[in-house]
């Protein structure tokens, strides 16, 4: 199978190249240990889709070189990078991107630190493009808040709504990647038009790539991910795949029932959902709705013109999707 990501990394290497630097550049500090261990989280990996999508966004939106808006996709990296520290402590995750999470490292204590000292940072960065952008910023920060309380506040609630669920994924990932695009175009002062666009554009790709995570969350291979699957059944959230499959267990119910209220995490479990979803055929539903998503996030795109940053954005819709085969 074709693999869009790796080709469409290798197209943006050099923009990966000074993200990175940019990062490190950012979260300098003169206490050695604090910055050993903002360094080793930010290293630890990732494909870089939020400060790449900022980069985009300018480059369509201004004639400038996108250098000048290094300091506001490195922001939006760290946003993420700090919201994914967080989430592991409550979740008390071991691995992330393959490699052991800070709090599995270097305690809970310090994990919380370098957290709240990565939103510091990021905050910073903001600023300095203005008021109306750092308002931005700190706007998909309480958004992050309140998808995180809503999706705790569901945990284990077998008759959650989709419509519930799409709230807390707008929260917890749409909305930041709108926030990505939305930023960077009141950077390059870009007409009202053209920020709503390509924020709808990356609204919706957020959505479909929540969804998506959340399938792989089942029928994914860990090595592949880089993190344990499994994970939203362990902790009882409620995702796309499961709401379906409740809805049409019919007399697979108890028993689907009895597997996310009580899941054990070994492979016959594992397996056993995974054929349950199959016969509900809550994995295509799901998946359905993902294309879905990002189809609408298409139509946004091609009212943005056209250009190569546009074609880069639209290859990274297909990549939203191509992960399911790639990883699955």
């Amino acid at each position: 199978m074709k693999d869009f990501l790796v080709e469409w990394e290798s197209s943006l290497s050099e923009k990966i190249t000074k993200i990175n630097v940019s990062l490190l550049k950012s979260i300098y500090t003169d206490q050695k240990e604090l910055y050993q261990m903002s360094k080793y989280i930010v290293e630890a990996g990732g494909k870089r889709f939020r400060p790449l999508l900022t980069i985009l966004a300018y480059e369509i939106a201004s004639t400038e070189p996108y250098e000048k808006i290094l300091d506001l996709a490195s922001s939006c990296e760290l946003i993420h990078t700090a919201s994914l520290i967080h989430d592991d402590i409550i979740d008390n995750a071991s691995t992330r991107r393959g490699k052991k999470t800070l709090n599995s490292l270097y305690g809970l204590d310090n994990a919380i630190v370098v957290g709240d000292y990565l939103f510091a940072k990021a905050y910073e960065l903001g600023s300095r493009y203005g008021y109306e952008v750092s308002k931005i910023m700190s706007d998909c920060a309480s958004q992050l808040a309140e998808g995180q309380i809503l999706e705790y506040m569901n945990l284990g609630k077998l008759d959650l709504a989709e419509e519930a669920y799409l709230e807390i994924i707008s929260k917890k990932t749409a909305y930041f990647f709108s926030v990505c695009t939305l930023a960077a175009t009141t950077a390059a002062n870009s007409p009202p038009e053209l920020k709503k666009n390509l924020s709808d554009f990356a609204y919706n790709l957020g959505i479909a790539f929540q969804i998506t995570d959340d399938i792989l969350d089942i029928v994914g291979e860990e090595a592949k991910l880089g993190k344990a699957v499994f994970a939203d059944i362990k902790h009882n959230a409620i995702t796309l795949p499961t709401i379906h499959a409740l809805k049409n267990a019919g007399p697979l119910y108890d028993r689907l029932v009895d597997i996310i209220k009580f899941p054990t995490g070994d492979p016959d479990n594992k397996n056993e959902l995974k054929r349950i979803l199959a016969k509900t055929g809550s994995i295509d539903y799901a998946f359905n709705k993902a294309k879905h998503y990002v189809e609408e996030s298409m139509k946004a795109l091609n009212k943005s013109g056209s250009s190569e940053d546009i074609n880069l954005l639209m290859d990274l819709a297909m990549i939203v999707i191509d992960r399911i085969g790639n990883m699955a």
